[in-house]
């Protein structure tokens, strides 16, 4: 098996006549907030069909903060003149839902809602990975890492799910607009819960007798304008060439065998990395296992019977 795709998304939304277009609903957020603030409890509110939480705290910038099983949105008061009014995290069960193209589309089908404005996003994060069960990293491994990153650290789980310290991956460029982290998956999601993974991963051949591990790189929006991409669809269109890039020239690991880099031959497993393609089909089935996984949350807000019927302008 070996599944690439993309795992978590930010970006923030330029809305032409945001103030105007959103005031109605950026009122009903002001008073749910403050209620939330005087209650101690965090509201919701139904919106096109959608549960949202409407939080206590915002961010800089960002007085309202909503959030679902989905995606988490902060919205600005009014428009702001170097930052979109609007700023987005696609949770990673929204993204392998729908696909990224798909969860995209079903967002702003939601937002249409909301606002019939022209809306351009703008990118700020992506992270794009590979599973495999093909491949086995070790801690050996990281001494043939050959990066354009400074930084480079061993990570480890404790005994909470293993007996003793056993090695569990990686990161490369800490602290950077740029980082990689290759790292056993199958270990991680006994943390996360996100056991819907294994159905994805069966879907697509996975051997369940052997871990599966995940190389990641998370970008942030400097490096990817180094890229000319700025929108969620420039994104898609060249997704393949960053992919290119990511494995061959910023990050590769080979085998150390003298004291001259440049001959080192590029391991066989890292060589599966580098081929890997976007093939990934979201599936109606991971979708329903995402929704049950989320249920399952022990905590549930209160609820208003608050909602809206239309677009509002």
């Amino acid at each position: 098996m070996i599944l690439k795709g993309f795992d978590t998304l930010e970006f923030g939304i330029k809305v032409e006549n945001y103030e105007s277009s959103l005031r109605p609903v950026l009122d009903v957020f002001q008073k749910l907030k403050l209620e939330a603030q005087e209650t101690g409890v965090e509201q919701t509110l139904m919106l096109n069909n959608v549960t949202l939480t409407v939080h206590r705290t915002g961010k800089r910038f960002y007085p309202y903060r909503v959030s679902c099983d989905d995606f988490i949105v902060f919205f600005a008061d009014k428009e702001l003149s170097m930052n979109p009014p609007i700023f987005v995290h696609f949770l990673s069960g929204y993204i392998w839902s729908f696909g990224l193209a798909g969860a995209y589309k079903h967002f702003t089908d939601w937002l249409g809602f909301l606002t019939d404005s022209d809306c351009r996003n703008q990118i700020s994060r992506v992270d794009v990975c590979v599973d495999s069960d093909s491949v086995t990293f070790k801690q050996i491994d990281s001494k043939g890492v050959i990066t354009r990153a400074r930084k480079k650290e061993d990570c480890f789980v404790s005994g909470e799910y293993t007996n003793g310290r056993k090695f569990s991956g990686f990161r490369v460029g800490i602290g950077g607009p740029l980082l990689a982290r290759i790292y056993n998956k199958t270990m991680e999601i006994q943390k996360s819960g996100k056991d819907w993974f294994k159905q994805i991963w069966l879907d697509h051949g996975w051997n369940d007798d052997k871990d599966v591990w995940r190389v990641e790189f998370q970008l942030r929006r400097e490096v990817l304008k180094e890229f000319s991409i700025h929108t969620i669809e420039e994104l898609l269109e060249k997704e393949n060439n960053l992919w290119a890039y990511l494995t061959h020239e910023w990050l590769t690991i080979r085998q150390p065998s003298s004291n001259n880099v440049s001959r080192w031959k590029i391991k066989r497993k890292w060589l599966v990395i580098q081929k890997a393609d976007m093939k990934y089909e979201a599936s109606p089935l991971t979708r329903e296992l995402v929704k049950q996984g989320s249920l399952e949350q022990l905590f549930k807000p209160r609820k208003r019977n608050i909602t809206f019927s239309g677009r509002h302008r």
